[in-house]
C-alpha cells in the first residue's frame, strides 16, 4: 500500500512507503557511506570514554574492569543484532521509533519515539555539563555556563551546515582521540615493563575468582553498558547513507560495536594492571590518577583535557545529530509538530530540529549542571526502555505479521536480548524508575490529546 505526504519548499518533500522497506524518498542528503557510518558510532561512544569510568566501574565491580566490559558487550549484542536485522527492512531514519511502529504498531512507535526523545534530548546537555566540568577545573577563570554555550554552540552550528561536514569532522576527531590512545596505551605498556604496577599484562586484572561474584558484575555491567549505547545511533542515519550501501546500515553497527569492545577492553587492561602502584584520589580521577603515575603530569594532562575536549566536541556533534533525525522522522509521520519535518534546501538538514535540540540541550544543561548524576540516570531509563521495544519489535514483525517460524533468529534472540535489558531495568533506583514513568505518562497524555482530541494520524501505511 503507498501513501503521499505532500509538504512546502522546506518541509520533507513527497515520501512513498512501498513493500516491506517503508522505503522514504526524503529531502536528506544520502552522502554517507559505511566508514563514515563506522566512523560517526565509535565518535559517539567515544574510544577514550572509559577514561572517564574507569574508577567508577571498578569500584562496583570489584575491580575487574575489562571482564566487566567484554559482559557488556556481550549484553548489549543481542538487542545490536536486533537493531541490524530491522535496519535491513527499514533503512530509514528514526531508529527504534521506526521499528517499533512497523513491527508492533503507531502506538508502539510513538512510545519507542517518546523514550528515544527523552535518551537523546538528554545527552548533548550532559555531555556539555561533563566537558564543563572538567574544562572549568583546569580554567577557573571561564565560568562553566560559558564552557556550556560553547560545546552546544559549536555541535549545532557543524550540524546545521551539512551531514558531509560533520562526517568529516568526525573523522577528524576520531584520528585525535585514537593518537591520545595510543599514547596513553604506549606509556602505559612502556610503564609496566619497567616495573610499575603489576610489571606486565596478567590475566587477573581481567579475572579474579577470590573477588568476583555476579551481583558486582551486574552492578558492573549497567554502568559500563552506557559506554556501548551508541551503535543504536547510527540506525537514524539510514536515510543519509548512499543507496548501495543502505543494507549495511546494521552491519555497521555490528561492527562498530565489536571494534569497541577490543579499544575498551585493551585500555583497561591496561590501567587495571597500572593500578596497584597509583595514588588514585577518588572514582572519578582513578584513570587520570594511573596516568600520572604512568608517565608523569604531561600525560594526566593529556588524558584528562582529551576526555574534556570528546565528550563536549565531537560527542555533542553526534548526539545532537542522533536526536534531530529522530524529532525529524516523527514529525514528519505528525507524531509531533510537523514543523520538525522541515529540510533546508541548502544544506538538506531537518534545521527546526536541530535548532530545537539545540534550545532544549542549552536549558537541560544549565538546570541540571548541578546534578549530573540524575540527569545520567534518566538518560538512561529512556535508552533501555527503547532497546526493549527494539526486541518486541522484531518479534513481532517477524513473527506475527511476515509468520516467519525461524525461532532462533526470530523469537529466541530477542527474547535473551529483551531479558538482559529488562535485569538491567530493575537494578535501577526507584526515583529514577519514578522519573521515567512520569514522562510515560506525560507521553499518554500527549499521544491521547493528538490522537484523539486533535484527530492526527500518521502519514505512512504499510
Amino acid at each position: 500500500m503507498e501513501s503521499i505526504a505532500t509538504g512546502t519548499a522546506d518541509e520533507a518533500p513527497r515520501y512513498t512507503s512501498q513493500s516491506n522497506d517503508a522505503e522514504y524518498s526524503t529531502g536528506l542528503n544520502r552522502a554517507l557511506s559505511v566508514s563514515d557510518l563506522i566512523a560517526y558510532g565509535m565518535v559517539y561512544m567515544l574510544p577514550i570514554s572509559p577514561f572517564a569510568m574507569f574508577g567508577i566501574i571498578a569500584s562496583v565491580g570489584n575491580g575487574m574492569v575489562p571482564l566487566i566490559y567484554i559482559l557488556s558487550v556481550v549484553a548489549m549484542g543481542f538487542t545490536a543484532r536486533s537493531y541490524q536485522v530491522l535496519s535491513k527492512e527499514f533503512p530509514n531514519a528514526g531508529s527504534a521509533y521506526t521499528y517499533a511502529r512497523h513491527g508492533i504498531g503507531e502506538a508502539a512507535g510513538f512510545f519507542a519515539g517518546w523514550l528515544l526523545f527523552l535518551d537523546y534530548i538528554i545527552s548533548p546537555g550532559l555531555l556539555a555539563i561533563i566537558s564543563a566540568a572538567a574544562m572549568n577545573s583546569f580554567i577557573p577563570e571561564v565560568p562553566r555556563w560559558a564552557w556550556i554555550l560553547g560545546f552546544i554552540g559549536i555541535g549545532t552550528l557543524l550540524n546545521l551546515v551539512g551531514v558531509s561536514v560533520t562526517a568529516k569532522t568526525n573523522r577528524i576527531f576520531l584520528v585525535i582521540m585514537m593518537a591520545v590512545l595510543a599514547v596513553f596505551l604506549g606509556a602505559g605498556l612502556y610503564a609496566l615493563h619497567t616495573g610499575k604496577g603489576n610489571g606486565g599484562l596478567t590475566l587477573g586484572a581481567i579475572y579474579n575468582p577470590h573477588t568476583f561474584t555476579w551481583a558486582a558484575a551486574g552492578s558492573g555491567i549497567l554502568v559500563a553498558s552506557l559506554n556501548f549505547l551508541g551503535f543504536d545511533a547510527i540506525t537514524t542515519l539510514g536515510e543519509e547513507v548512499r543507496p548501495k550501501q543502505k543494507h549495511l546500515l546494521g552491519f555497521a553497527g555490528m561492527a562498530t560495536l565489536g571494534i569497541m569492545a577490543v579499544l575498551f577492553v585493551v585500555q583497561t587492561w591496561v590501567a587495571a594492571d597500572l593500578a596497584p602502584g597509583a595514588h588514585i584520589f577518588s572514582p572519578d580521577t582513578a584513570f587520570y590518577d594511573i596516568s600520572r603515575y604512568a608517565g608523569g603530569n604531561w600525560l594526566f594532562a593529556l588524558t584528562s583535557i582529551g576526555t574534556a575536549l570528546a565528550f563536549g566536541i565531537p560527542c555533542t556533534i553526534v548526539s545532537q545529530l542522533a536526536i534531530a533525525r529522530i524529532i525529524y522522522a516523527m514529525g514528519r509521520d505528525r507524531q509531533l509538530p510537523h514543523v520538525f519535518a522541515r529540510v533546508s534546501t541548502k544544506s538538506q538538514q531537518p534545521y527546526v530540529a536541530n535548532l530545537f535540540v539545540a534550545g532544549v540541550s542549552l536549558v537541560v544543561s544549565l538546570a541540571f549542571q548541578d546534578h549530573l548524576d540524575d540527569l545520567a540516570l534518566f538518560q538512561n531509563f529512556g535508552a533501555l526502555s527503547a532497546f526493549m521495544l527494539v526486541n518486541v519489535s522484531l518479534i513481532g514483525y517477524f513473527w506475527f505479521k511476515k509468520g516467519s517460524r525461524n525461532i532462533v533468529s526470530h523469537m529466541v534472540l530477542p527474547l535473551v536480548g529483551l531479558a538482559i535489558i529488562v535485569a538491567l531495568m530493575s537494578s535501577m533506583r526507584i526515583a529514577t524508575l519514578q522519573m521515567g514513568v512520569t514522562w510515560l505518562a506525560l507521553g499518554l497524555i500527549y499521544y491521547l490529546v493528538m490522537r484523539y482530541a486533535l484527530g492526527r494520524k500518521v502519514a505512512i501505511e504499510v
